[in-house]
């Protein structure tokens, strides 16, 4: 297993470049394509998150999933969604990266999968079917059955090589084979959208946690997560959080905060004037008398 750690975090317009992880491949040889490469230049896997942050995926990408049941992207879609770009021969990162998800998202306690988002894991390995995808599945024997429900593990059912391709440039996700490594060197990141479709965020391995997830899954279903429930605390909660992608993660609205802060002391000083402005005239008034 090669493993590609200790890269820095980098923006290209907007983009956090997160420690990248290979996957290992399937067993026996794998035909190369024009991806294929001897080298890794870091910078072919940044995501240039201005560019894609906003931008559609195609809803009637045809899947099949892990039962071999066929299904459209939009079937996966209709609420916030968290997608998942790996391949399931891997035996490194990819099963390690849903693992950690799994962990993760069972502790994320406010939204429940199924109800209020999805999660749904699709395969860029052309060689993958539904048949890998439920071996891949069976490793996630820690995965409770209530997220279960909520997570679908699919392969894409259009049998053109460039169907893989096609599919990840749409949230510009880039992998490729490395001949020497016998691996698909790929981002550790998943992908929120929107209900509708829409790349909504970002989040990089290196900066997984449960606030950080329901923070995201705010962004991707704004004021409208959980059908309406606890909506404005959520838009509440959504305003005091904004998302640095120098460093690729949530942090503190610092600016708002201090506003609010300055906000609330000129209020309370006002306030503190008019208190004393009244007291001031009931003494008067009771020296009069």
């Amino acid at each position: 297993m090669h493993w590609l750690t200790g890269l820095p975090a980098a923006r290209t317009s907007g983009a956090a470049l997160a420690a990248l992880m290979a996957g290992a491949a399937l067993a026996g040889a794998r035909p190369p394509d024009q991806n294929s490469r001897t080298s890794f230049d870091p910078a072919i896997m940044q995501i240039d998150e201005t560019r894609y942050l906003g931008r559609p995926v195609d809803r009637a990408t045809p899947l099949l999933d892990d039962t071999g049941s066929r299904f459209a992207l939009g079937e996966a879609l209709g609420k916030p969604a968290i997608l998942v770009l790996s391949y399931y021969g891997c035996d490194g990162s990819c099963p390690t990266v849903n693992q950690n998800l799994a962990s993760v998202l069972a502790q994320v306690t406010r939204f429940r999968p199924g109800t209020d988002f999805r999660v749904l894991t699709v395969s860029f390995d052309r060689a993958d079917t539904p048949q890998t995808a439920a071996r891949f599945v069976e490793q996630m024997k820690s995965v409770p059955a209530a997220l279960r429900a909520g997570w679908r593990f699919a392969v894409l059912a259009d049998p053109a090589a460039e169907a893989p391709r096609t599919f990840a440039d749409q949230v510009g996700f880039q992998y490729f084979w490395s001949r020497i490594d016998k691996t698909f060197m790929h981002p550790n990141v998943l992908v929120f959208l929107t209900p509708e479709g829409r790349v909504a965020r970002y989040l990089y391995g290196t900066r997984l946690d449960a606030r950080a997830v329901e923070l995201a899954l705010i962004d991707a279903d704004w004021g409208r997560i959980a059908e309406g429930r606890g909506s404005l605390f959520d838009m509440i909660t959504g305003a005091c959080y904004s998302f640095n992608y120098s460093e690729g993660r949530y942090q503190p609205n610092y600016a708002l905060l201090a506003g609010l802060g300055s906000l609330l002391s000129g209020l309370g000083l006002i306030g503190l004037g008019a208190f004393a402005y009244r007291r001031k005239l009931a003494r008067r008034a009771a020296h009069v008398h």
